[in-house]
């Protein structure tokens, strides 16, 4: 799946798992690189793709390529790497909503893309929360602009999915 599509996917999975629990309270959901939410901060929920890198083989450390902004080979998966940020009036708002948007993704960690009549693979994506080291966090939290948002990171595995039996 191309990096742009998995984006809007994530964003749209996002958008209607709160719009569903009836969360969403007027705001926005949007996919954006990090160079564009230190321009434009805005307000609203923002996922922020940070880093991009190939899934390995297991057994294989050196990378199937180097993280940059091209898709990856066809066939290969990837890890997505994004910034979950919630902007608001006041920080109980952008609290509150920060809760809404973790609860929709842990029930709903999954994003499927079915393939086509006759296809032998699909694609999914599997949304998880990341821990990341505090020296990146706080670099992370830097360049996200001034006043810093709250964030919480989260990896996307981009999966190949074998179609189902009957």
């Amino acid at each position: 799946m191309p990096i742009a599509a998995a984006s809007a996917a994530l964003a749209r999975h996002l958008h209607a798992s709160l719009e569903q629990a009836g969360a969403l309270q007027g705001m926005e959901v949007e996919a954006m690189t990090l160079s564009q939410a230190r321009t434009n901060p805005g307000h609203g929920i923002a996922l922020i793709l940070w880093r991009i890198q190939p899934e390995e083989s297991a057994g294989d450390t050196s990378p199937v390529r180097t993280a940059s902004r091209a898709d990856p080979p066809e066939g290969a998966g990837m890890r997505l790497r994004y910034l979950l940020t919630v902007r608001g009036p006041d920080s109980a708002a952008e609290q509150a909503m920060l809760g809404s948007c973790m609860r929709a993704l842990e029930r709903n960690p999954v994003i499927q893309s079915a393939g086509g009549p006759g296809d032998i693979e699909a694609e999914a994506l599997v949304v998880t929360l990341e821990q990341l080291p505090d020296e990146t966090y706080l670099r992370l939290l830097d360049a996200c602009g001034d006043p810093p948002p709250l964030l919480l990171p989260y990896m996307v595995h981009s999966m190949r999915l074998r179609p189902g039996t009957g």
